[in-house]
């Protein structure tokens, strides 16, 4: 039986910018504080540092929103916070308990008054042809190598997809010196230029981006717009990718395909918000174009439909670490002000100006979200051989059978055809399944649905299940 504190007056899960800002706050109040992550190290996956032991990895300059988070990380080393690293969240009950698995090794009980779900989001996938073959790569994946192990995907690679984020792992694959064929953006310039409003309030993701493109630019990387992955080649491994040109709706241009040799390929089409647990809590969720998708619903105070449970960064909303760190800082004060560690006054001059803050940055947030969206046509074109869920090897023309067969909703769908049983429990296949979905039944995705959530919400090994212990 593990000897671990198990009652804690605030749970915090996740440990990116809005995990790490609640943390520091509510820790100066005397309240017993635990912050529980999947990763190694907090921080998350945008505060992902480089080892010091790999000396040869280029000098690490953080940009000024990283700095502001690693400070955090710092200054959270000297509070009263208990930290478990390593920990996944795999259920939550209604007796104000979850149940968590430290390390691979056990399953321990962890009791709260008040919780903050901060699980932040996953990068959202497009299936194509030959996206299963090995070579083919999310960007996500392709900046977790090189920020935690110094590793390149290859000595040259080809960046595409859609979103702010190729641009960001193409900056770095070139600081990193390697190579980037070209850089392949789905969605068009000008379209780009409507960010421009927002320069007064985003003036620090403004300053990022031209880093990025400078460096890009002065590197002769070709960046070409309404371009789109058309398909993978190659025998055993990638060995070609095949790209076109797209209209204004998404659809390809006959003629305009292109092949580019390449042996390693990192695409990536955005992000969706990792729900799963305040779904289990039976939080109210919201379906938001602007917001990136299937997001938590929560009130000014960050407050979500349970009573005791908070949320706070991109699980309400994709909007970048700004929002995030706004959204902590809300989070933490409302549970200062439940716990009656703030004055009523205090509270209320402090929420307000956060409040009007959020608004900026919900705004941004709306701006990229509904320019990256993914067009239904788009959608409609993936090609009935394509693999969709990769666990279970269901393609296109499957799902397209089981709609016929009245099977039109995520769980019906699961059950005719698997899609979502696999490792990743939909969590790759499910954002892309609910917009095919919507797409064939023309219906919102509201009224499409979601998978259902039980626990245990991730994979849990059966040697942690077998030590657990309630130890309540």
């Amino acid at each position: 039986m593990s000897n671990r504190k198990n009652k804690f007056n605030v749970v915090i899960v996740g440990s990116g910018f809005a995990g790490i800002v609640a943390a520091n706050i509510l820790s100066e109040s005397n309240l017993d504080i635990v912050l529980i992550d999947e990763n190694i190290y907090i921080g998350g996956q945008l505060l992902r540092k480089i080892p010091d032991k790999l000396s040869e990895y280029p000098v690490y300059h953080p940009d000024y929103v990283k700095k502001i988070g690693f400070k955090f990380i710092e200054c959270l080393k000297t509070k009263k916070v208990t930290i478990i690293n390593r920990g996944v969240v795999i259920g939550i009950y209604p007796e104000k308990k979850i149940l968590v698995e430290v390390d691979e090794k056990e399953v321990i009980t962890v009791n709260f008054d008040v919780i903050l779900f901060a699980t932040g989001a996953r990068e959202r996938f497009f299936p194509f042809k030959g996206w299963t073959l090995p070579g083919v790569y999310s960007t996500g994946l392709a900046q977790v190598l090189m920020k935690t192990s110094g590793v390149l995907l290859a000595e040259k690679i080809l960046i595409g997809g859609s979103g702010l984020f190729l641009f960001a792992v193409a900056y770095e694959t070139l600081r990193n010196r390697a190579g980037v064929t070209a850089i392949l953006e789905q969605t068009a310039m000008l379209d780009k230029m409507k960010l421009i409003s927002q320069l007064f309030h985003q003036f620090p993701k403004f300053v990022e981006g031209a880093k990025f493109l400078s460096k890009i630019f002065l590197s002769g990387v070709p960046v070409k717009f309404r371009r789109k992955i058309v398909e993978a080649r190659g025998k055993e491994s990638l060995q070609e990718v095949v790209t076109a040109r797209v209209n204004k709706s998404g659809s390809i241009i006959p003629g305009t395909e292109k092949i580019h040799k390449t042996g390693a390929l990192a695409v990536g089409y955005g992000f969706t918000a990792n729900i799963e647990l305040p779904q289990l809590a039976e939080c109210k969720l919201d379906y938001s174009d602007a917001k990136g998708g299937w997001v938590v619903r929560v009130n000014d105070e960050m407050l979500t439909t349970r009573e005791d449970i908070f949320a706070g960064g991109e699980i309400t909303g994709i909007g970048g670490a700004l929002k995030s760190i706004n959204e902590g800082k809300t989070a933490a004060l409302a549970i200062l002000r439940r716990f009656d560690k703030i004055a009523e006054d205090d509270y209320f001059l402090r929420l307000k100006s956060l409040s009007r803050e959020r608004k900026h940055h919900l705004k941004f947030g709306e701006y990229f979200n509904l320019l990256y969206k993914i067009p239904e046509s788009t959608i409609l074109d993936i090609p009935d051989e394509t693999i969709v869920c990769r666990c279970e090897d269901v393609t296109m023309a499957d799902i397209k059978k089981a709609v016929q067969a009245d099977f039109n909703t995520p769980v019906s769908l699961k059950t005719a055809v698997r899609t979502g049983m696999g490792n990743c429990q939909g969590r790759i296949c499910g954002p892309i399944i609910y917009d095919i979905l919507s797409a064939l039944t023309q219906k919102s995705p509201q009224e499409v649905g979601r998978f259902s959530v039980r626990p245990p919400v991730k994979p849990v090994s059966i040697a942690s299940l077998l030590g657990y212990h309630d130890n309540r």
